[in-house]
């Protein structure tokens, strides 16, 4: 890092990299034509970057060019205990052949923060009203899972830097979402964004935050808790217009497959979008999240919200401190990352999307993108003979569409 770049933030006691004058003083003007994406990777170079190929990584940047690779840091891992215990299991080896060598095994500890989220062992064993179902499948999952959870155990004591969320607290990118992102992180004094990779397809989720996060496998996840970089070529960097706003009685999954649909259509395979316009006015988080948590079903790596007053109205509602969200107002502002400092940003692409004309639809299970509109169903044959279901159904038989079983869960309703 150039210590020049290093700026004190105004009204705390805390610094922050000035990514603006780097970019600037490599391309004058460049900065105020960078969309939030290129911004947040321009700040994590000029704070990790080796100086000896920081301008050439910049460039990358400032001219949108994929002639190189540069490194990104993720702040943090996030993990769900499968690929999240492999990898524990991987360290936990690595200090028994340096204790065999003689050396102190306790020095081996992940270099970045590390947040296991047990919530890929839960099987459903009893189910419909029975009030002690949860606790039920809870004592169950304990029992099959011994061991590995007292191995889980066991690594949130022995290592530093690693945070367990036990099982039955819920799912890895919700959790993610609502309790773990500060959206701000605070290191040795330096105020900085977060920025996470994670061990699941949905982590795009928490992109509503303006948190850049995308879904890794389990050797990536484990190269980045050692401190190693994410090496990757800048992706296509898409903008995406909201327009108008809802109809009433319209849900975010209404929303979100509507969007799908859309963006397939678009080609948005690899892209990192960008949601802006009057139209995100209207969109709380948890409409936002719906739409992030989506990203894998429409092809983009990520599906970010720029921070605004519906970021800060969330981290109220979910409990973070005062102090916090205040650092996460003061510093978007400072470092660019504020939704009105965006309005110049220019993108690759543009696509327009108007969120009035959203209506009633369903779609899937397996195809998310193949959407049909609740007003014709009848038209195709699938909301009719009601009676005749009735009739079926009190002479004792099972009637043509019945729902036999049935879990208010999915990937389109996650966040609602």
């Amino acid at each position: 890092m150039n210590p020049s770049h290093r700026k004190p933030l105004p009204g705390t006691a805390l610094d922050h990299i000035d990514a603006r004058m780097a970019v600037d003083a490599l391309r004058p003007g460049a900065w105020q034509s960078l969309p939030y994406t290129s911004r947040v990777h321009a700040e994590n170079l000029v704070r990790r970057c080796d100086p000896a190929i920081l301008d050439a990584c910049l460039l990358q940047i400032v001219e949108r060019r994929r002639d190189r690779d540069f490194p990104w840091y993720p702040a943090r891992v996030v993990c769900h205990d499968i690929l999240g215990q492999t990898a524990l299991v991987d360290l936990a080896g690595l200090r028994d052949a340096i204790a065999a060598e003689g050396g102190d095994p306790a020095q081996v500890n992940p270099v970045v923060p590390v947040q296991l989220i047990v919530d890929h062992s839960l099987a459903v064993e009893r189910d419909g009203s029975d009030p002690l179902a949860f606790e039920e499948n809870r004592r169950i999952e304990d029992r099959r899972n011994e061991d590995r959870f007292h191995f889980i155990d066991w690594t949130k004591r022995a290592f530093a830097n690693v945070e367990v969320i036990p099982a039955g607290n819920g799912i890895m990118h919700q959790i993610n979402l609502e309790r773990m992102s500060p959206v701000v992180c605070v290191r040795d004094g330096l105020a900085f964004p977060d920025t996470c990779v994670g061990t699941d397809s949905h982590t795009p989720h928490v992109d509503a935050l303006g948190v850049i996060a995308v879904g890794v496998g389990g050797l990536e996840a484990e190269s980045v808790m050692l401190g190693r970089a994410v090496w990757m070529r800048l992706p296509e960097i898409v903008g995406v217009e909201l327009a108008g706003r809802r109809q009433p009685g319209i849900t975010a999954t209404d929303i979100v497959l509507a969007l799908t649909e859309f963006l397939r259509r678009e080609k948005v395979v690899g892209a990192y979008l960008e949601f802006f316009g009057e139209g995100t006015h209207g969109l709380t988080i948890g409409d936002r999240a719906t739409i992030s948590n989506m990203c894998p079903e429409y092809g983009a790596t990520a599906a970010l919200f720029h921070i605004d007053e519906q970021t800060l109205s969330y981290l109220r509602l979910t409990g973070r401190e005062d102090a916090q969200v205040a650092l996460v107002e003061t510093y978007a502002k400072a470092a660019g990352l504020w939704a009105d400092a965006l309005k110049t940003a220019r993108y690759e692409r543009v696509l327009a999307f108007d969120l009035s004309g959203v209506v009633r639809n369903m779609a899937g299970p397996s195809n998310p993108h193949r959407r049909l509109p609740t007003s014709e169903l009848a038209g195709r044959g699938i909301a009719v003979g009601l009676d005749e279901a009735r009739r079926q159904e009190a002479a004792g038989w099972m009637p043509e569409g019945a729902v036999i079983i049935a879990a208010i869960t999915s990937c389109t309703n996650t966040s609602n």
